[in-house]
């Protein structure tokens, strides 16, 4: 990271501080309490753990393996304003397509779990962030690589779209027009993103943008109050804890695994495609 992109995070996040503490404040003088310490603590120590990730990914490989890919592309990516409207539209369809497969595939939902394990809805939340994405979403940008887009294009398109979900993560704001609630991701859709109810599950992937979900028809609207978690509540408060247990659970089911097919699924199939399968073998086994 140069001097630029310092100055860039602490000004965001010197940003994000200042809007966490008037939510606060904000649903205090209304007689509700939004926020927990431990929780909020919890948040603050996972996205530390994804920023030094981050740095970490960017600095051994993540800029190099983009770059690489761009030089072996055919080099279409202009600058001009239409390349950069192809470029934002191009990183908010890879994160949406990334988002997906984080609740589709296990190994993903492994990493991906841990920012939906709160069940609260405020600012903190947004910085709730998973260690390990930084070591995987950038795969889903090799495309836009190729086509010719520099690296720290993408990335800094990325960055600003990161940048606008942690506004999304709120309950202070129910509904916005109707034109925006159409086209942009909004707080209201988010909340739908975290609910456990079951006609929220695993709806409303997108970053800045709500429309891939409406054009691959995962879109639900905010129409009943949201119940937030999983459904396999995480009570504990330990960063590391939130961000890594599921990787024991997969590690456990591998090794109790009897065919290598099976030790596959539990890696790459569905995240409850383990559950399912298990109460499958059981009602074989009632049934003899």
């Amino acid at each position: 990271m140069d001097r630029a992109d310092w100055i860039i995070v602490s000004v965001a996040f010197s940003l994000f501080a200042i809007l966490i503490r008037l939510e606060m404040v904000w649903w205090r003088r209304r007689g509700e309490e939004k926020y927990e310490l431990s929780d909020s603590l919890a948040n603050y120590g996972l996205v530390a753990m994804q920023f030094t990730c981050g740095v970490i990914g960017k600095a051994l490989f993540i800029i190099s393996g983009l770059e690489w890919v761009r030089e072996r592309g055919p080099g279409l990516a202009g600058d001009g304003p239409l390349s950069w409207l192809v470029l934002f539209l191009g990183v908010d369809l890879g994160y949406f397509l990334f988002h997906w497969a984080s609740h589709r595939l296990r190994f993903l939902w492994a990493i991906h779990e841990a920012h939906h394990s709160s069940e609260r809805m405020n600012f903190s939340v947004a910085l709730r962030q998973p260690p390990l994405e930084p070591f995987i979403d950038w795969l889903f940008f090799i495309g836009l690589a190729w086509v010719g887009f520099p690296a720290k294009a993408i990335l800094t398109t990325y960055a600003f779209n990161l940048f606008y979900q942690f506004f999304i993560h709120t309950e202070m704001v129910r509904r916005l027009p109707d034109w925006i609630e159409w086209v942009f991701n909004t707080p209201s859709h988010h909340r739908v993103h975290h609910g456990t109810n079951s006609r929220y599950l695993d709806r409303n992937y997108g970053g800045t943008l709500i429309i891939w979900d409406r054009i691959f028809r995962t879109f639900t609207p905010e129409d009943e109050p949201v119940r937030y978690g999983v459904l396999h509540p995480v009570t504990s408060r330990n960063p590391l804890y939130v961000a890594f247990h599921l990787w024991a659970d997969i590690w456990r089911d591998v090794l109790t695994s009897r065919t290598w097919t099976e030790r596959l699924a539990h890696v790459l199939a569905s995240p409850d495609w383990g559950e399912k399968h298990q109460l499958g073998r059981r009602s074989n086994q009632g049934e003899r």
